[in-house]
């Protein structure tokens, strides 16, 4: 089966969560099909509030999205080489300069020996329009801002169908945008993991892992200058190094045939070469939970505890502890409708009581999501969908709400 289309970490505006996710869905469906290749076209309109997400604004919009699908699934000998991707040109009706152009790509070879060796290599790009109100320090800005996102990983396996598995695993992230103002936020970094794995029953699965992060931030702000030559004031930067360790506790639990609780919990702690950002070290962790009760329902939920440099803003907001939740749900009305509905809170608290001269914070980021879907044929489907944004934050300025309305289109032939 090919590898489903995963969406970005962060989305740029509520248009763009129903467009991409409009176009995802679908794509979703027909990578579920047994077929070794398909291809296809996608054309999605939809209508935005807020389109700069600002605090008191009425900057409303209509785009028009036109798409391309494909992805292949071919078995080589022992190996599985799946491959998925989606390009979409986005016109905005009345902020022109706002036109874009978006692709996601994901790729994975799963490899296995004669023995019991086998792995994962895999890569996966994505590029879209970013927030234009991330906060974290930064003022909402106004003009085209693009985000890239590159992700390779490799993993190893020994005796995966026995009772003790030895993993290890490298994964490779890095992230950029094109707007000088969210310099802050480059970073690249390298991941090491090596953990044993042990099936004490068949609906059982525990795990010790341990993690090390490294990376850099090349250009985090440190202060204020004045340019000698316009006597304006600029933004002086300064390259952060940091360093994250965690050891990982995991369960994985099929409590019954219809649902399956995966938890994790880590002490982690992280340092950084500034001076100015604060170090951490605590518990982290999450749960993950998957109910099927019957063939047409299905509901997931899940909740997170952990810093900023591993669920937010990877590898930039490294001071703040966010908690987060996510509760979805999905019901097949007929053999060709489906309706799915999802809502999620994200929340982080900064505080200047752990000695570091840094002001308190709050903020709460709020999503709704609710979406019908039709299969008018095998290869033809269309995606309706309402979702709504707000955040409240300690700081005005970060606080908005937005709300956007669509329909996609996807026509695929294999």
């Amino acid at each position: 089966m090919p590898i489903k289309t995963n969406l970005p970490a962060r989305l740029s505006s509520p248009l763009l969560l129903a467009l991409v996710a409009a176009l995802s869905a679908p794509a979703r469906a027909q990578t579920d099909d047994t077929k070794p290749f398909y291809a296809g076209v996608t054309l999605g309109a939809s209508r935005v509030s807020n389109v700069y997400r600002q605090s008191s604004a009425t900057n409303d919009d209509t785009v028009v999205t036109g798409g391309l699908v494909a992805g292949t699934d071919q078995r080589l000998g022992r190996q599985r080489l799946t491959l998925d991707g989606s390009l979409q040109d986005n016109r905005y009706s009345s902020n022109k300069d706002l036109n874009n152009r978006a692709y996601n790509v994901r790729g994975a070879l799963n490899w296995q020996t004669v023995g019991n060796l086998s792995g994962v290599l895999s890569a996966k790009s994505s590029r879209s329009l970013a927030d234009f109100n991330i906060g974290n320090g930064i003022d909402p800005i106004f003009k085209k801002n693009i985000e890239r996102n590159d992700e390779y990983q490799a993993i190893a396996r020994l005796g995966v169908l026995t009772r003790y598995t030895l993993e290890g695993g490298w994964t490779h992230k890095r992230r950029n945008f094109s707007a000088e103002e969210y310099a802050r936020f480059i970073y690249n970094q390298d991941t090491g993991s090596l953990g044993i794995y042990a099936t004490p029953g068949a609906s059982l699965r525990l795990g010790v892992v341990g993690r090390q992060t490294k990376g850099k931030n090349p250009r985090y702000p440190v202060g204020l200058a004045i340019d000698p030559g316009t006597l304006k004031p600029v933004v002086v930067s300064a390259p952060n190094d940091y360093d994250r360790r965690d050891i990982d506790l995991t369960a994985r639990w099929a409590t019954g045939g219809s649902s399956t609780l995966n938890t994790r919990i880590s002490r982690s702690r992280s340092e950084n070469s500034l001076d100015g950002l604060r170090d951490f070290s605590g518990t982290t962790g999450s749960v993950g939970w998957d109910w099927q009760p019957t063939g047409k329902v299905q509901f997931n939920l899940q909740y997170s505890r952990d810093t900023g440099q591993e669920s937010v803003v990877q590898a930039a907001d490294l001071d703040r502890v966010y908690t987060s939740w996510q509760l979805g749900g999905s019901y097949a009305l007929t053999s060709k409708v489906n309706i799915s509905a999802k809502t999620s809170s994200r929340v982080g608290r900064r505080t200047s009581s752990s000695g570091a001269t840094v002001a308190d914070a709050m903020d709460d980021t709020k999503l709704y999501n609710i979406g019908l879907r039709w299969t008018v044929s095998r290869g033809l489907s269309v995606v309706c969908q309402y979702d709504r944004a707000s955040r409240d934050s300690s700081i005005a300025l970060y606080a908005y709400s937005a709300n956007s309305y669509g329909c996609t289109g996807q026509a695929i032939f294999d």
